[in-house]
This record gives C-alpha cells, sequence and structure tokens, in this order.
C-alpha cells in the first residue's frame, strides 16, 4: 500500500482499457483535484487528531484493524448500510436476515453488517445489531449518533475509524466501554505523523479511502477482511427533488434527520445538481439468459452535488481497476435499489437535452463484469445459493475465497 499518488488517466488506460467510454478523463481529473484540495485543508486538523488519540493510549490499547480483524470476512459476504433514502425500501429484508443469520455461530455467518455512523442508532432500535459501525468523519458532529443514548443491545459493536477521528468522541463511546480498531488512509503527511509517533510502520494499516463511509468500507473489506462480496445499502449519493430546499432536507436521509450535516456545513441538499437515478422492478418475463434482464430499470432525475458524485466516480473506477484482480477481485453488488452509483451516461459533452433521454445512460454492469445492480432480497440469494453449490461439489471442505469468488461468478451467469 503506498500514498495516494496522482495517477494520469493515460496511465490508467493503459492498466486498464475498460476505463475508455466508462470513466471520462474529465471525471478522473475532477477526482483527483477534489480529493486533493480536500487533503490539503484538513491535514492539520487531521494531524492533530492522531498526535492526541496516540497520547491517549487509544492506539496502543485498541490497535488496528489488522490486530484481530483479519480476514474476518473469509467466506462471508460484507453489507454495507447507508443512510440514503433507498434505505426503506431494505430494512425488513435486513431485518429478516439479521434474525437468522446474526444468531449464529462466527463460522456458520454468511454476512457481516456494517452500519454507517448515521445508522447505528437507527439499526439498533430496529433490532439489528450492527457486527461493525464505521466512521470516516473527523469532526464532532457525529458525537450524539455514536454516543448518545445507545441501547445496551449496541454494546458489542465495535468501531472502525480513521486514527484522525476526532479524540472527544473516541473518548465518549471509549468511557461507555466499547471496542475501536483503528486504520490509517494514504493521505500524504499523515503517515509521517503516526511513524513518529509510534515508531511503527505505517505501512501495514493503510487503506485507500473513496471520502465516504461505504467506499472506505469496501476498502477495508478487501485490505484486511478479505472478504470478496460487497453489498451496498442505501448509497444513494443523491436525494429526490423537491421543491423547496427543506423538503430535499427532510428526505436526504432514510430516517429524516438532515441535523449533523448542518452542524459540519455540509448542506449538500442545497447544491442541487442534477442526474439520473433509477429504480427497479422485477421483470415478468425473465427467463434467466442474461441477468442484466431480470430486471425493468426505470431513470429518473435526482438531485447530488458535487462531493456526492466524487464518492461515485471513485468506487465505480475503483471497482472497474479491481476487476482485472484475480486473487483480489471482488463482486460489488449495488442493492440501493435507487440514487445514482453505478448510473453512467454515454458522454459527459451531451447538452441537457440529450441527457434527458434515456439512450443516453446504461448501468455500469454492461461494462464491468464485477458490478450488479441487483434488489437486496435477490443478491443474499444468490449468494447463499453460490455457497450451497460449491459446498456440495466438494463436502466438508473449508471454501476459499477463490471458489468463493468462482461459484458465485457462476451462480450470476446463470
Amino acid at each position: 500500500m503506498k500514498k495516494e499518488e496522482r495517477i494520469s488517466y493515460e496511465a490508467i488506460l493503459e492498466k486498464c482499457p475498460n476505463f475508455d467510454g466508462v470513466i471520462s478523463k474529465l471525471s478522473w481529473d475532477y477526482n483527483t483535484q477534489s480529493n486533493k484540495h480536500t487533503r490539503e485543508f484538513y491535514l492539520k486538523t487531521w494531524s492533530e487528531n492522531i498526535r492526541t488519540n496516540i497520547k491517549n493510549k487509544l492506539w496502543k490499547r485498541y490497535g488496528s484493524v489488522k490486530k484481530d480483524c483479519i480476514g474476518l470476512g473469509k467466506n462471508k459476504a460484507l453489507i454495507g448500510v447507508g443512510a440514503g433514502p433507498s434505505f426503506n425500501k431494505n430494512k425488513h429484508i435486513l431485518k429478516e436476515l439479521s434474525d437468522s443469520d446474526g444468531v449464529k455461530s462466527w463460522a456458520d455467518r454468511d454476512f457481516i453488517v456494517v452500519a454507517s455512523n448515521h445508522q447505528f442508532k437507527p439499526l439498533l432500535g430496529m433490532g439489528i445489531i450492527p457486527d461493525f459501525v464505521i466512521v470516516v468523519d473527523a469532526s464532532d458532529v457525529m458525537m450524539d449518533q455514536l454516543n448518545k443514548n445507545i441501547p445496551s443491545s449496541g454494546q458489542n459493536t465495535i468501531l472502525l475509524t480513521a486514527l484522525h477521528c476526532h479524540p472527544e468522541v473516541l473518548k465518549r463511546w471509549t468511557d461507555q466501554g466499547r471496542e475501536v480498531r483503528f486504520f490509517l488512509t494514504t493521505t500524504p503527511g499523515l503517515s509521517e505523523v503516526f511513524k513518529k509517533e509510534t515508531h511503527k510502520n505505517p505501512i501495514h494499516h493503510m487503506i485507500l479511502t473513496g471520502g465516504n463511509v461505504l467506499n472506505t468500507l469496501w476498502s477495508l473489506g478487501l485490505r484486511f477482511l478479505h472478504t470478496r462480496t460487497f453489498m451496498a445499502l442505501g448509497n444513494d449519493l443523491s436525494y429526490p427533488l423537491q421543491d423547496t430546499v427543506e423538503k430535499q432536507r427532510d428526505t436526504y436521509y432514510a430516517d429524516g434527520d438532515y441535523s449533523s450535516n448542518l452542524a459540519n456545513k455540509k448542506d449538500e441538499a442545497r447544491k442541487s445538481k442534477e442526474w439520473m437515478g433509477f429504480t427497479l422492478t422485477p421483470s415478468l418475463i425473465y427467463t434467466g439468459e442474461r441477468h442484466r434482464d431480470r430486471y425493468n430499470v426505470k431513470l429518473d432525475l435526482v438531485g447530488t452535488s458535487p462531493n456526492l458524485w466524487v464518492y461515485k466516480t471513485w468506487i465505480e473506477a475503483n471497482v472497474l481497476l479491481n476487476a482485472n484482480k484475480k486473487e483480489q477481485s471482488c463482486h460489488y453488488f449495488n442493492c440501493t435499489e435507487g440514487g445514482i452509483v453505478g448510473v453512467m451516461t454515454k458522454s459527459m459533452d451531451f447538452d441537457l437535452d440529450e441527457l434527458r433521454k434515456d439512450s443516453s445512460w446504461f448501468l455500469l454492469d454492461e461494462k464491468c463484469p464485477k458490478w450488479h445492480t441487483y434488489l437486496f432480497k435477490d443478491a443474499v440469494q444468490l449468494y447463499i445459493k453460490a455457497k450451497e453449490a460449491l459446498k456440495c461439489q466438494q463436502p466438508g471442505a473449508i471454501l476459499t475465497d477463490a471458489q468463493n469468488a468462482i461459484g458465485l461468478g457462476q451462480a450470476i451467469q446463470i
């Protein structure tokens, strides 16, 4: 794992030719520049937080995700639960899955459930106990989301966070007797701070982060948990267009609570940009010949922002790059059932009239063999089916990551 470096678009095309026509040079360059500005703006604060957390002995006490989470996701699908409005379409399915799979012994579990900070308390309120909750924000705006009125059922949920997390948030969390595991980002400058304060090599604890929690979780799952199947819920990165900003704020999150955004001065619902979002309905005439024909796709304009669009493009680009890695390739199931992730335009140069035509758009599934736009219930059933098929082929054997990935790939082609 190296520090983040600016990689030219031309170098990317040499490494991954299927970038061409999917991720544009304009998109890649915009993302690179946006990430650079973010790092430069927050570097001082993040560095100070790392020093404080090490001084408070939090690193020594709890350590890295690598400490005892390494390989935890083998033969398990990792479910990342975001707070986008489409989560409400799947919360009952996640509840049923949690009630059945979550009570099994770890060796028999098929799924790991990880909540974003915003979804931690809502999930607990539904009776869903996430295995982990993940944080990437270094401010204290999620203080109440993580630490206020947390029921006893959430006591064993482990916090996954960058070492530059806000010290007060961590103090409140750990004072309540809960566990933390840290990771480091590849942000230039932070690894030097870590090495100076701990005299340890940061490279063993670093991951690429994609700006938001579910992108970061995908990286973390690959790097440390060794999961090869990722399912994203509530990762809309968009919101329904409304006639007032107030209504857009109300529909921005599944639970309608927009307060942390306002407190953090990230009023994404006000920065209204437009992109095509999608909805899925099962096809009544699906024959099973091509998995992409199992759904009818409807496209509609939704609201988004420059930041949200960067998060969208980051995960699309990185799944594309990852698809060519035979031993570390990961199936990405976009189970959000809405939003803009995986909705691609055929050209960034279309005028507005052209962009409003469905023919100007396509889903990433058409270009990336490891990207799957699925209803959540179908993705869950497919994954379980693939595992059962492999077990039948090799009774008593412990499935390897490669076998698991191959079996899932074969099932997807049914």
